[in-house]
């Protein structure tokens, strides 16, 4: 019947149902062998997109984060600055001498004359377990000088602007004659880096 169907139809049509079975067919052929792959292809592709760009807001948060943290510690550093400069290490392995070099322009800004810096005993500190990298104690620095009663408070109130972590462990003002010549002596005690067993 099928036959008898396509011999009674007019050569026009024939050729055309022909055409349309071949279109039909290149149609399903390129669909199977061409976008089907292409879909699934395109189907991965989008897959890793999204992947990529969860990928990409999680590092954007952990940079913002990050920058937070940078500042954070910025700040933290500028305020810890102070407190590292104050820390007194040896100059030519030796304590005093450092002291020399920090506090000689106060000690003369202030007056004084006649100055000697001598290392004076260090504080022992109790060291803690496990034991730091580095050691830190208070370092005892002894100043002697010739001045006025004014004068050694002069000093006293310029080291403690310039250096708050220091402390006065004494102070000895013995009476002269002249009361622009008294004999001063200070013990200083002075926040240090360096090995506890050295004193």
């Amino acid at each position: 019947m099928k036959n008898d169907f396509l011999q009674n139809m007019a050569p026009n049509a024939k050729r055309s149902a022909v055409v349309t079975l071949i279109l039909g067919a290149i149609a399903a052929v390129l669909y199977m062998f061409a976008v089907q792959p292409f879909e699934s292809e395109l189907e991965q592709l989008q897959k890793k997109l999204s992947e990529v760009e969860d990928s990409q807001r999680r590092i954007n948060l952990d940079l913002k984060s990050a920058n937070n943290i940078k500042k954070e510690l910025i700040e933290t550093n500028s305020q810890l600055e102070s407190y590292q400069k104050a820390f007194l290490t040896p100059l030519l392995e030796s304590y005093s001498m450092r002291a020399k070099s920090l506090l000689e322009p106060l000690l003369l800004g202030a007056g004084l004359t006649d100055l000697e810096y001598i290392e004076d005993t260090f504080r022992k500190l109790p060291l803690p377990k496990p034991m730091p990298r580095q050691l830190h104690t208070r370092a005892a620095i002894r100043i002697t000088a010739k001045g006025s009663y004014q004068r050694a408070i002069s000093f006293l109130l310029r080291l403690e602007k310039e250096f708050p972590l220091v402390s006065l462990r004494t102070l000895d003002i013995r009476a002269q004659q002249s009361n622009h010549k008294q004999d001063i002596t200070y013990v200083l005690e002075w926040p240090a880096v360096g090995d506890l067993t050295r004193k």
